[in-house]
């Protein structure tokens, strides 16, 4: 089909970066919606029928449809009875879904560049850290992690905690 294989070093999830987005928004919802005991995450799943089926933001592509150069077929389509695609020969069916994988995959290349190129551009730009005021709600981290229990799927932040006094520029009392 044409595709070529881009090396990525093992152990080093920084070479996948569009893998890992994923993976890391996937555990961030799973964090907020299992349970305490994680008994429950596997109930949790059917929510990225949305997402896979919604437009990219970066991309203007349905990462299903970038997936199987097709649109999903949902549940909906089972009641409103949209025919599948019209049979045809496996030879013109390869054809075209190369065709289609091709151009689907250089125009996620290229939005994929642009993003790139617009999130170096944010990254560069230095960062006016100017603090938080008194009586602010803020977030706070919480790298302790439960035994026992998934440290991927447990909330990694509390709050919201209110701002007391700052004690400097980085340490701050809260409440």
């Amino acid at each position: 089909m044409g595709n070529h294989k881009t090396r990525t070093t093992s152990y080093h999830p920084q070479s996948d970066r569009m893998v890992e987005r994923f993976n890391q928004t996937l555990e961030r919802y799973l964090a907020k919606v299992v349970e305490k005991r994680q008994r429950d995450r596997d109930k949790h799943i059917q929510p990225f029928l949305p997402y896979r089926s919604a437009v990219h933001e970066n991309t203007s592509v349905k990462p299903a449809f970038a997936n199987f150069g097709r649109e999903l077929r949902l549940p909906a389509d089972l009641i409103t009875g949209i025919p599948p695609d019209a049979p045809r020969s496996i030879t013109d069916y390869a054809n075209d879904l190369r065709n289609k994988m091709n151009d689907i995959y250089e125009h996620v290349r290229q939005s994929d560049q642009q993003t790139s190129e617009k999130m170096n551009t944010r990254y560069d730009r230095k960062m006016n850290n100017k603090g938080f005021d008194e009586g602010s709600l803020v977030w706070l981290h919480n790298p302790v992690r439960s035994i026992g229990k998934s440290t991927k799927l447990q909330a990694k932040w509390d709050g919201p905690y209110r701002i007391v006094t700052g004690i400097n520029d980085v340490i701050y009392r809260i409440q």
